[in-house]
């Protein structure tokens, strides 16, 4: 007989139906949230390379939302709405992720030129653990790694984070 548990354990924490990044970022868990929830940091980190983010609302607490749209000089506006579902201080932050209108109504993503498996909405899920006054970073977005690898979600979530860690070394 095959044990397994260790490759059960690795399926928990890693499976095909979900993006999952993890980072050891050169801050404390308290700057790490700070960049995730301070308007004025996001917009310095939270677009890929080339691009740039502004938010028309974002409130930054359990039941708040967000309408986002990153501007990308060769693809065009990229909006999204969101919702706060968890903001829990330093530890952890879940929100929805909707692609939407420059009006915040939501969009099919086929009509933004998105692929056809693109789901309608996805739950982003990021947390963060003390690690030797460093911070483990996680994130887990609802969407299949290999369609967010195929579409540019992925890489774009690896830019982002690095632009993140470069902000996080200025202050």
């Amino acid at each position: 007989m095959i044990n397994k548990s260790k490759n059960n354990k690795m399926e928990n924490r890693v499976n095909n139906n979900e993006v999952f990044i993890e980072q050891i970022l050169n801050a404390s868990p308290a700057k790490v949230f700070s960049a995730w929830t301070d308007p004025e940091k996001l917009v310095k980190w939270y677009a890929p390379n080339g691009c740039t983010v502004h938010f028309k609302k974002i409130k930054v607490e359990k039941g708040g939302k967000f309408h986002s749209c990153i501007s990308n000089p060769q693809f065009g506006d990229c909006w999204a709405i969101g919702e706060y579902k968890e903001v829990l201080p330093n530890t952890k932050i879940v929100f929805t992720l909707i692609n939407a209108d420059e009006n915040g109504n939501p969009i099919n993503p086929v009509k933004i030129g998105m692929d056809p498996d693109w789901p309608w909405k996805t739950l982003v899920t990021v947390t963060f653990a003390e690690d030797n006054g460093k911070t483990k970073m996680q994130l887990r977005q609802t969407v299949s790694q290999e369609l967010a690898q195929k579409t540019g979600a992925y890489p774009s979530w690896l830019q982002m984070l690095n632009n993140m860690q470069t902000v996080l070394n200025e202050n």
